[in-house]
């Protein structure tokens, strides 16, 4: 190696490799990787069916997200890699992280430049979009409220003020880039780099205060089995924002405690509000009646406002809207192995119950259950998918969320498994079920594209949801009648 390639490879390889490093074993980067391989793929055969333009296009279009992404990976290594007692006892510690976040923002900033500039003729337009995005970026990863800044509240009708505002800002910017790029471009290289930089601190109360939230903010994403909810995590403001959303539970709870016999039913309607926590029935229709109260007097206010064509907005918003419902009805799936793994130990006390079923029933009782919660989310899911899908737009598009949801129908399958057996839970595992769902729904759009009725598609899903229940019924929940699956874990 030469003496320049020491120079400024060297002191930097360690925290540039270091992210793909610590993922290396956990999946994330095979994740990523994996749809890297599934964007060319599509591309390849949309360039097959299609023609190079269509393949260059979704290509184009497919490769900013996965920029975007890798972007977050780096980042998020370089936040962690920033530990307070290293920024103040290892010299120049902090000044190489900041060298690299720099070098990387400005290295993916050349490669979307260098990508879509010839095709635009806008190459500083590209060069300014696309560091201004990953500092922002940045800055939500830092501060998650921001998320909701930037992508909630411009959308809500009553903040008028702060749209305008923020129109009349990138309007200003507009008109800068076309009458001076060149010192527009100037005080961009001056301000992104230093404003980055500044996300990297350099120790004290300030910095630690910061770090710890953060860990605990990624220990709770990516192993929320390990960060139960609670005050040191949520903090004061979240557990009263906990406590709106699953307003009924405590009802609930007061409800079985009172009419508590020593009978199997009531013994695991107790056990099931402890083990289920968030998840419990009680806790998700006090979410819906909240959100939907606040959808209410949303709509209330900007109607008595702006009396506006509701039917236009809900086409405009379709897509958006029903993702969120599908979302919805997906989360069980992904939360369930992590809650029930979380209260494990409460379980073993919980067993002790006068009238606690074991065995087969316990095992029989607890898949309906879990069933029954499944279905009736898939089914309010798939009543809010047909009203919103009911305002029009092209009946193949409107119809996305059916689709989804129809993708849905056989998961529930899933909830039929040897709990006792169940492991520890991994992102790994929740991302390679959202991505197995978004294909499948997929699957599902291009059989409606080719021209396969809603009906026959329908009855697919039923028929395949049918025989994989059954299945699972006879060999998860029949098949070993001495064993219970609670506590859940206890074999893992």
């Amino acid at each position: 190696m030469s003496t320049l390639q020491q120079r400024l490879w060297a002191p930097y390889s360690p925290i540039l490799l270091a992210p793909f490093r610590q993922r290396r074993h956990t999946g994330e980067l095979w994740i990523w990787l994996g749809l890297l391989l599934l964007i060319v793929l599509i591309a390849l055969g949309l360039g097959i069916n299609s023609g190079l333009e269509a393949a260059r296009l979704t290509l184009g279009i497919a490769t900013l997200p996965a920029l975007l992404i890798l972007w977050c990976i780096c980042f998020s290594s370089l936040s962690s890699q920033n530990h307070p007692n290293a920024a103040r006892l290892v010299p120049g510690h902090v000044a190489r992280l900041r060298r690299c976040a720099v070098g990387l923002m400005a290295a993916l900033t050349l490669l979307v430049t260098t990508l879509y500039s010839p095709f635009t003729g806008s190459p500083l337009l590209w060069a300014l979009a696309a560091s201004a995005t990953m500092v922002a970026v940045a800055l939500s990863m830092r501060w998650w409220w921001l998320w909701i800044a930037f992508s909630i509240l411009p959308s809500l009708g009553f903040l008028e003020p702060l749209n305008a505002l923020t129109a009349q800002f990138w309007s200003s910017m507009k008109q800068w880039y076309l009458q001076q790029p060149a010192s527009l471009a100037g005080i961009a290289v001056l301000v992104l780099p230093w404003a980055l930089s500044c996300l990297l601190q350099e120790g004290g109360p300030s910095h630690r205060s910061n770090y710890t939230r953060q860990v605990q903010l990624q220990q709770f994403l990516s192993n929320p089995q390990k960060t139960p909810s609670s005050p040191k995590n949520l903090g004061t403001f979240g557990m009263q924002l906990m406590r709106l959303f699953a307003w009924p539970q405590p009802l609930w709870r007061e409800h079985l405690l009172r009419h508590a016999k020593p009978e199997a039913r009531s013994a695991l309607a107790r056990a099931e509000l402890v083990s289920m926590g968030s998840l419990h029935s009680s806790a998700i229709a006090g979410a819906y009646s909240v959100l939907l109260l606040a959808l209410a007097l949303i709509a209330l206010g900007v109607q008595l406002r702006y009396q506006p064509d509701w039917s236009e907005v809900g086409r405009n918003g379709n897509y958006g809207l029903q993702i969120g419902i599908v979302c919805s009805a997906l989360n069980p799936l992904l939360g369930l192995s992590a809650t029930l793994y979380r209260s494990r130990h409460e379980q073993a006390l919980l067993m002790l119950l006068p009238g606690m079923p074991t065995g087969a029933l316990l095992n029989r009782l607890m898949a309906q259950r879990l069933l029954f919660q499944y279905y009736l989310q898939w089914g309010l899911a798939l009543a809010l998918v047909a009203a919103i899908s009911s305002l029009g737009g092209e009946p193949v598009y409107s119809r996305l969320g059916f689709y989804a949801l129809l993708t849905l129908l056989p998961m529930g399958g899933l909830l039929l498994r040897d709990w006792s057996r169940q492991g520890l839970p991994s992102a790994t595992g929740m991302a390679l079920l959202i991505i197995g769902s978004l294909l499948g729904s997929a699957l599902v759009f291009a059989l409606a594209w080719q021209g396969v009725s809603v009906g026959a598609l329908a009855a697919a899903s039923v028929l395949i949801t049918a025989g994989i229940l059954l299945w699972r019924w006879r060999r998860y929940v029949q098949g070993d009648q001495n064993l219970s699956y609670m506590p859940v874990g206890r074999w893992a």
